[in-house]
């Protein structure tokens, strides 16, 4: 028997609106969400006042602060040439490295020897003349008073007629003798001082011969002032060298300077934090003795290296090309102690960094992500405050700013986009430190 399709159609459609009701019935509700929150999460730090220098940046290339030149003060052929004159030596204080013919300067000095010595003798024979006349001038002196004795006693006896008239005219001859013997020597003696002080200025002019005749053989040989590396020679073995020929330029080793250009701002900055300095009589500063430290250092490639250095004044020109002014930085270097592997020398033209420090002041000190253009977002009574602020300078990752801030005032580190001032805020994290909100409340910004 072959059942009607027509009719099982009908429970069919029964049992699918039975299922349908059913799972209608039993649907679960939709969950209900809690309105969001609009406090934004943000991070803060509580600002303090911290001591911090300005760190300023400039560039320039070694300079030796010492440059000798060897320049020829005698003319001669070089006898001698140290055989380790050459150029990039380093060579010790003392050494003698050019010497040139002295045979004609001590010629030279043999005859200016000889003419003072014969100046000495000259003086010394005036001078025992001079105490000879002396002494002779007081025996005739005493015989002329003996001699007028005597032409009175033959007046006298003339007188009387006890003598004759020739015996008076030869005693008076002798005493008219006598006497021209005294004024002799009273000449000579008055003439002597002039021939002694022209035979001592001869004296004189031959000791002078002397010193430069040993000056000028002393300049046959040259000797290093200091510990120098040889930058250029150009002298030879038996070369002839003339007058005012330079024969070498060398460096001195010991010190070194960088003329460091370094932008206006970086200096009005660096002069702003001098709050001690050596003065002038008139209260100014005085420029070659700012209280800065300051170092230099060496790129090149993955090699650094850095020098302790010292600020000894600053440049008397800006450049009108770049705006920078010079700073002169001053290196002490010791050869004896250094390492080539791990700390080479500092030599002329190579190219440095130099880093100068101000004198430390308390500033307020920010990280650079807590910064918005000249804006910072602070935390006032869980709302947002956006306040302006003065950069002042930069110094590793941290940003020092002026502006009407307070001890302990909490800044927010993160972006916020938008951000409304008096918006409403929640600290999540203070000074790297999550925030229990059951345990704290946030408060007054000057927590």
């Amino acid at each position: 028997m072959k059942l009607n399709r027509k009719l099982l159609l009908v429970p069919a459609i029964l049992f699918g609106i039975m299922v349908l009701v059913v799972a209608i019935k039993w649907r679960p509700s939709p969950s209900v969400k809690a309105a969001a929150s609009r406090e934004r999460a943000v991070d803060v730090i509580q600002l303090q006042q911290q001591s911090i220098a300005p760190l300023v940046s400039g560039f320039g290339r070694i300079k030796p602060k010492v440059e000798w030149q060897a320049i020829a003060e005698v003319t001669g052929k070089v006898i001698y040439r140290h055989p380790n004159l050459e150029k990039g030596r380093v060579m010790d204080a003392g050494t003698v490295i050019i010497k040139i013919d002295p045979l004609d300067y001590e010629l030279t000095l043999a005859q200016a020897e000889a003419d003072l010595r014969s100046s000495q003798a000259l003086l010394a024979k005036l001078v025992q003349e001079e105490e000879n006349l002396k002494s002779t001038l007081k025996i005739e002196k005493n015989r002329l008073v003996i001699s007028k004795k005597e032409v009175t006693r033959k007046e006298e006896l003339r007188r009387k007629g006890l003598t004759s008239q020739s015996e008076l005219d030869l005693e008076k001859q002798s005493w008219l003798s006598n006497q021209k013997t005294v004024q002799d020597i009273e000449n000579q003696l008055f003439i002597l001082p002039n021939e002694r002080n022209v035979t001592l200025a001869q004296l004189y002019v031959n000791e002078s011969r002397v010193a430069e005749a040993k000056r000028s053989l002393e300049k046959t040989v040259i000797t290093l002032p200091i510990d120098v590396r040889i930058s250029n020679v150009d002298i030879e073995q038996n070369q002839v060298v003339n007058l005012q020929q330079s024969m070498l330029v060398a460096y001195g080793i010991e010190k070194v300077e960088v003329d460091a250009q370094v932008a206006l701002h970086d200096m009005q900055v660096l002069a702003s934090s001098l709050t001690q300095y050596t003065a002038h009589a008139d209260g100014r500063p005085r420029a070659d003795q700012l209280a800065l430290t300051a170092s230099i250092q060496l790129s090149s490639g993955s090699f650094q290296q850095l020098w302790p250095a010292t600020v000894t004044r600053i440049s008397d020109t800006v450049s009108v090309t770049q705006a920078t002014v010079g700073v002169i930085i001053e290196v002490e270097q010791d050869y004896s102690a250094l390492v080539p592997e791990s700390a080479p020398p500092l030599v002329n033209g190579m190219f440095v960094e130099a880093k100068i420090e101000g004198q430390a002041n308390l500033h307020w000190v920010i990280p650079e992500r807590a910064l918005h253009g000249d804006k910072i977002y602070t935390v006032d009574n869980n709302a947002l405050k956006i306040q302006t602020v003065t950069v002042l300078f930069r110094r590793d990752g941290m940003v020092v700013v002026g502006g009407d801030l307070v001890d302990q005032q909490l800044l927010i580190l993160n972006d916020l986009l938008p951000a409304v001032s008096g918006m409403a805020v929640k600290v999540v994290t203070r000074n790297g430190k999550k925030i229990d909100p059951n345990n704290e409340a946030l408060g007054d910004t000057a927590q």
